[in-house]
């Protein structure tokens, strides 16, 4: 039979693992929504990027 301590460790651990799990999940998702940054500054990028790449692809097939 499985002793109350036992038990009681297994609970411990099996909380410090979720805990961790969501911890790090945490960060993970903090990281993901800094980087994008706000929606205008993302489409900001993305049509610098695209000037650019227009204005590569253009000075190349002239």
């Amino acid at each position: 039979m499985i002793s109350m301590e036992n038990r009681a460790q297994a609970s411990v651990e099996y909380l410090l693992l979720i805990g961790g799990a969501v911890l790090i999940a945490a960060i993970v998702i903090i990281i993901l929504v800094s980087s994008a940054g706000p929606a205008g500054q993302t489409s900001n990028a993305l049509g610098k990027y695209n000037n650019e790449y227009n204005e590569l692809y253009h000075t190349e097939t002239t």
